[in-house]
């Protein structure tokens, strides 16, 4: 029997015994050493061109980790993505496109207008006053189309920047409210610069493709089918003549899409690589400048941006062909034009203001087509858009953002059972094995062992950030993978050694955890209780203190209290306490940790540190090395174990400690 899991490209467990089925990018690389060693390729440009490519390919697939759950956009759902920009702003595209259409008529009309009017000067120039009543009649009809033209133009950019202030906020909303959703594995896979480009210029691509470009297009097809009308009723031989070339713009503008398309994608990609580069130097510019880091973070960015640069240099150089072709073609349209119309002409076939209303209408016909074509250009680019949106959009989480079952009077047993874990960012390490773990109702357990055993990994299955592998996790008897996340997240409070805090007030932090009205009374008893009212109380502005981007204003000590304050309002059943003192100096450590003692009353609690003497009183201590649990009791009971870990821990830090 085959168990099959959202991570089974991982690990597929037979017959209940689980084996390791690893990743492994290098038995995908070709055993032709030429195809993978840089210096052993083919003196043959073409050859060496194709083996460069599956290099660059291969190293790439290396770089990457694949998302299991990333969902295969299709044409429905691009249909989908439609039917999220809503009702209403279809409404207002179609008001917006009927504008469009309007101004591109009214464009046509002064071309037929003009030639009535060279064919007035033409044939009355004798009568001097039939000649001024007729222009008089020619510069009303002028005057009313202009009207028109105003009128229509406006109705086109009004309806066309509220259709597209909606779309933009629709998407974001959507795109926002998706990305949240998503289980902690997504966010370890994903880069935060590559989703935050999306949410921003991917998009404003797509409001645009459904508002101003697609009036325009609109505005152009108009001209296009209206003007060849009116053209091949004036003169069809004219006409013909002027649109004979219209083929070699049609198939040059189809043509050159695809190729457009193909650099447009390899030019996005290549700008949310540089945008998740510069997002992580700026998150971490002290670090960067505390080693001298500027010089090579510039080098990294440069050459991402000159992957940029390189796909829009290929992509301008297509661009630029194709209007070098378009306006060589449609000039010797215009030579073409004059010379057969005045033929025309001469011969007495049309009038010749007949032969400027066709040449004009005509003209603005091609023009438009040439045109039009570059819309099926950016298209090309919005659908690529479109897609990034729809992959975070559509995407499926394997853990649920809300729904299933609440406990009533839940008490705090957790059982750990037979654990194995492998993140999916490193789908080559198996970080818990087969791990087993009982916790009473108020128990204070300490995990403690070497960096990397899995001592964290613990506290982020417990939270559900993660499913494990195998094995379950329940509380009060509960599997979690059948309780509500929502409600999960509010009986469990976790204190980390980096507490986040926001670009907000200091009482909104506080109160940060809290889904109902809390009083200012409660929010400074549990200040007081976490040791942090009086700094509070001695800012200028107390409470209302608006702190900077993750509380830089404030030092590790005073963030970490405040962080505590946040899970004593919470009052969760179960606390979760990561390295909650490791990073701070001995005054701040002493606060803390009273403040903790104070939280930890009557919950049962998780302890999760390095320094053994803030753990060594707890209920029971769990030994981890290298994902597997190997001692569990007492201090008094594990000190004793002869070539143990745990007291090879405890003498390692007692030697530091004199």
């Amino acid at each position: 029997m085959t168990e099959t899991h959202a991570l089974d490209y991982q690990i597929e467990i037979k017959d209940d015994k689980p084996t390791d089925h690893k990743l492994d990018i290098d038995a995908l690389t070709p055993r032709d050493e030429k195809a993978t060693n840089p210096a052993a390729l083919s003196r043959n440009p073409f050859k060496r061109r194709r083996q460069k490519r599956k290099l660059n390919a291969l190293e790439k697939m290396k770089d990457e980790i694949p998302d299991p759950r990333e969902p295969k956009i299709g044409f429905k759902d691009h249909l989908i993505l439609l039917k999220l920009i809503g009702f209403k702003n279809w409404v207002l595209i179609f008001f917006a496109t009927v504008g469009a259409g309007g101004a591109g008529v009214i464009g046509l009309c002064f071309q037929f207008i003009l030639g009535d009017l060279i064919n007035s000067l033409a044939t009355i120039m004798s009568d001097s006053n039939a000649l001024r009543d007729e222009v008089n009649s020619i510069a009303g009809k002028f005057a009313i189309v202009a009207l028109g033209a105003v009128i229509a133009n406006f109705m086109n950019q009004f309806f066309n920047t509220l259709a597209s202030e909606t779309i933009s906020r629709t998407l974001r909303q959507k795109y926002f409210e998706s990305l949240t959703a998503q289980e902690m594995a997504f966010f370890d896979i994903k880069k935060v610069g590559q989703l935050a480009c999306i949410s921003s210029d991917d998009v404003a691509i797509v409001q645009e493709i459904y508002t101003s470009k697609w009036s325009t297009f609109f505005q152009q097809v108009v001209q296009v089918v209206v003007g060849l009308i009116l053209a091949f009723i004036s003169s069809w031989k004219m006409s013909l003549v002027i649109i004979s070339t219209s083929p070699i713009i049609f198939v040059l503008i189809c043509g050159v899409s695809q190729g457009i398309k193909k650099l447009s994608k390899k030019t996005s990609e290549a700008n949310e690589h540089a945008s998740a580069i510069a997002t992580e130097i700026v998150s971490s510019i002290k670090t960067v400048r505390s080693m001298g880091g500027e010089p090579k973070e510039r080098i990294r960015y440069r050459n991402d941006l000159k992957k940029v640069h390189k796909y829009g240099l290929f992509k301008s150089i297509l661009q630029g062909f194709v209007f070098f072709v378009l306006s060589f073609t449609i000039w010797g349209t215009v030579a073409l034009a004059f010379w057969f119309g005045g033929n025309l002409t001469v011969d007495g076939e049309i009038s010749i203001g007949s032969m400027f209303r066709v040449f004009g209408l005509s003209l603005m016909a091609v023009m438009a087509l040439s045109n039009a074509g570059t819309f099926f250009t950016e298209y090309a680019k919005a659908i690529q858009s479109q897609t990034s949106l729809l992959k975070v959009i559509r995407r499926v989480p394997e853990i649920p953002f809300k729904g299933g079952k609440t406990i009533e009077n839940l008490k705090g047993d957790i059982s750990i059972k037979n654990i194995d874990f492998i993140y999916p960012a490193r789908p080559n390490t198996t970080v818990l094995k087969s791990f087993s773990l009982e916790i009473k109702t108020g128990q204070a357990v300490a995990f403690v062992g070497p960096s990397g055993s899995g001592k964290s990994t613990i506290v982020g299955l417990i939270e559900r950030f993660y499913n494990p592998v195998k094995g379950n996790i329940s509380i009060d008897g509960v599997d979690i993978s059948e309780l509500d996340p929502m409600w999960l997240h509010q009986v469990v409070g976790i204190v980390n050694q980096e507490p986040t805090l926001f670009a907000c007030s200091i009482r909104d932090n506080i109160t940060y955890a809290c889904r109902r009205p809390v009083s200012q009374e409660e929010v400074e008893e549990a200040a007081k209780a976490a040791n942090c009212h009086s700094f509070i109380s001695d800012l200028p502005e107390g409470y209302t203190t608006l702190l900077g981007e993750k509380g830089v204003s404030l030092s590790g000590g005073q963030k970490q209290r405040i962080a505590i304050a946040r899970a004593l309002l919470q009052d969760p059943k179960i606390l979760l306490l990561d390295e909650a003192t490791s990073a701070l100096d001995t005054e701040s450590e002493t606060l803390v940790q009273a403040a903790l003692d104070k939280l930890m009353k009557g919950r049962t609690t998780i302890c999760i540190a390095h320094r053994l003497s803030t753990v060594k009183n707890s209920d029971m201590l769990c030994v981890l090395s290298k994902g597997v649990l190997v001692e569990q009791g007492k201090h008094e009971e594990l000190i004793q174990i002869p070539d143990g870990v745990y007291k090879k821990l405890a003498e390692k830090q007692m030697m530091f400690a004199h």
